[in-house]
C-alpha cells in the first residue's frame, strides 16, 4: 500500500493535519486552563478586598458581626467557595496556632498563613483538603486594617468546580478537532490524488516510450512544480519522438542511399559473372564500379564527419582568419571543376575582412557550398563569392546562376539527404549531406546561415561568422 506516491502523501499529510490540529488542541486546552484559573485568581482577590473593607467596616463599627457574616457568606457563595477571616498577628499565631486555625485543620494552610501574615498574598491551584475531602483552590490575602497586618483572609474553592468548566470546554475543543480532521480527509485524499495521478500517468506514459509505443502527451492545469513537471516531460517526449523519427529516417535514407549504389554493383558483378558482359568491355564497367565505390565511400564519408559533427566529437581551434585568402585557397581547390564547366568564378571578398572561427571547418563549409554552386550551374555560369561587416558580423554570401532552388524545396535543404525531386531525376552523384555538414559547422562557429533562391534563376547562400579587428 505504501509503495505508492498516492498512499505515501495521503497518509503523510493525513498525520500531519492531525499531529497540527493535536498539538493546537493540547495548547488550547492549556491556554484555556490557564486563562480559567487567572480568572479565578483576580476574582478571588476582588472578594478578598472586599471581605477586608467589610471587617474595617466591622471594626469600625460600622456594620455589625451578623451583617459581616451575611456579606462575606454572599460572597462565598457567589464564588462556591468558604472564606475565612482571621484577626491575629503572626506573634499570636506562632503561640495559639491550633486554636486560631480551629476548625481548619489543614496541613498547607499554616504555613501559608505564616507568609500571608508577613505581607504575601498566596494563591494555590491544587490543595488537597480532608475537611473537604477533595483537591482545592486555596488564596490568602493579609487583613489590614488602619494599613496594619491584623490578620489573614482564606478562601478556599473546590477545584472540581473550576475542573468542571475545564472539562466543559476541552470537551468543545475536542469535537472541534475532531470535525476538523474529518472535514480534511476530502481535502487530503483529493490533494494527494491531484499531485500523484500525473506522476502515475508519467510513469505509464514513460513505459509506452521505452517499449516504442505512441502515447498522447499528458495533461496537467497547474501552474506549480507539477504542471511545470508535466511540461518538461511533454517536451521530453516530443523530442524523444522526434530523435526516433530522425532515426528511423536516417536509417531509411542510409538505406536508399547505399541501396542505389550496391545495386549498381551487384547489376555490373552479376553481368560480368554470367557471361553478358563481353570481355571487351570489362574495362569499361570496371570504371562504372569504381565510380560506385568512390561513392559509398564519400557517403561513409560525410556520415561519420556529420555524426562527429553533432555528437561534439569536432573540437574547435578560433583564430583570426582572413577570408579573402581562405576563399582564394578554396577556389584554388576547386578550379579545376570550375574550368570543366567553363564557369566564369569571381572573388569580390575585400582583404580587410577578418572572422573569428576555425579555418578547418569554415574551409570545409565554404568548399561544400561552392562545390554544389559549381555542380547546379550550367556550362559558362558566373559564381561570385562576396562578403561584407554587418553588426560585428562577417556575412558571406555565395551566388550563383544555376537551375534554382524550388521554392517548395528551399526550406529543407539543409536537413539530411535531402535533395529535390529535380535534381534526383538528374545524374547526380552527391550524397545530399554537403549542406547539413556546411550548417553545422557554421552554427558551431557561432554562426547562422540560409539560401535564397528564384528557380531557373540561380541561388544565394549565405552565413554568418563573428568578426574580429
Amino acid at each position: 500500500m505504501f509503495k505508492s506516491i498516492f498512499a505515501r502523501l495521503l497518509t503523510t499529510y493525513l498525520l500531519i493535519t492531525i499531529l497540527v490540529i493535536a498539538s493546537m488542541t493540547v495548547i488550547l486546552a492549556v491556554v484555556y486552563k490557564d486563562a480559567v484559573f487567572s480568572e479565578k485568581k483576580e476574582t478571588l482577590e476582588l472578594v478578598a478586598q472586599k471581605a477586608n473593607l467589610l471587617t474595617q467596616d466591622f471594626y469600625q463599627n460600622k456594620i455589625s458581626e451578623q451583617e459581616l457574616n451575611s456579606e462575606v457568606n454572599g460572597l462565598a457563595y457567589s464564588t462556591s467557595s468558604v472564606i475565612y477571616i482571621l484577626k491575629i498577628d503572626s506573634a499570636q499565631f506562632s503561640r495559639q496556632q491550633r486554636m486560631a486555625l480551629n476548625g481548619l485543620d489543614e496541613g498547607f494552610v499554616a504555613s501559608n498563613v505564616k507568609l500571608v501574615l508577613e505581607g504575601q498574598k498566596v494563591f494555590q491551584q491544587k490543595e488537597y483538603s480532608t475537611d473537604f475531602a477533595a483537591y482545592v483552590l486555596f488564596a490568602g490575602y493579609p487583613l489590614t486594617i488602619n494599613e496594619k497586618i491584623e490578620g489573614a483572609i482564606l478562601i478556599l474553592c473546590p477545584v472540581s468546580n473550576i475542573n468542571k468548566i475545564v472539562a466543559h470546554m476541552d470537551l468543545i475543543i475536542l469535537i472541534v478537532a475532531a470535525t476538523m480532521i474529518i472535514l480534511s480527509i476530502p481535502f487530503i485524499y483529493f490533494n494527494s490524488r491531484r499531485i500523484s495521478k500525473p506522476i502515475k500517468e508519467m510513469d505509464e506514459t514513460a513505459r509506452k516510450i521505452a517499449q516504442g509505443e505512441k502515447t498522447e502527451p499528458t495533461v496537467v492545469v497547474s501552474k506549480d512544480e507539477i504542471g511545470s513537471l508535466s511540461n518538461s516531460f511533454n517536451y521530453m517526449k516530443d523530442q524523444i519522438e522526434k530523435t526516433e523519427k530522425m532515426r528511423n529516417d536516417l536509417i531509411a535514407d542510409i538505406s536508399h542511399e547505399l541501396r542505389t549504389p550496391l545495386t549498381s554493383i551487384n547489376g555490373f558483378v552479376k553481368g560480368i559473372v554470367d557471361g553478358i558482359v563481353e570481355p571487351q568491355d570489362y574495362q569499361e564497367y570496371m570504371v562504372l564500379i569504381q565510380g560506385e565505390t568512390r561513392r559509398l565511400i564519400r557517403l561513409t564519408s560525410d556520415l561519420l564527419d556529420l555524426a562527429k559533427i553533432q555528437s561534439g566529437g569536432v573540437k574547435l581551434q578560433k583564430e583570426r582568419i582572413n577570408i579573402a585568402a581562405l576563399v582564394e585557397n578554396v577556389l584554388s581547390v576547386l578550379s579545376s571543376s570550375a574550368e570543366n564547366k567553363r564557369l566564369s568564378v569571381i572573388n569580390k571578398v575585400l582583404s580587410e575582412i577578418y572572422a573569428l572561427a576555425d579555418p578547418s571547418s569554415i574551409k570545409q563549409v565554404l568548399i561544400n557550398i561552392i562545390s554544389n554552386a559549381i555542380k547546379y550551374t550550367p556550362e559558362e555560369g558566373q559564381i561570385v563569392i562576396e562578403a561584407g561587416l554587418n553588426n560585428q558580423e562577417v556575412r558571406l554570401t555565395v551566388q550563383d546562376t544555376g537551375v534554382g532552388i524550388a521554392s517548395a524545396d528551399l526550406p529543407y535543404i539543409f536537413e539530411k539527404f535531402y535533395r529535390s525531386d529535380k535534381v534526383r531525376n538528374a545524374e547526380d552523384k552527391s550524397t545530399g549531406l554537403g549542406l547539413a555538414i556546411a550548417k553545422n559547422l557554421v552554427e558551431l562557429n557561432g554562426g547562422s546561415i540560409w539560401a535564397e533562391s528564384t528557380e531557373g534563376k540561380g541561388t544565394y547562400l549565405t552565413f554568418t561568422l563573428p568578426s574580429i579587428d
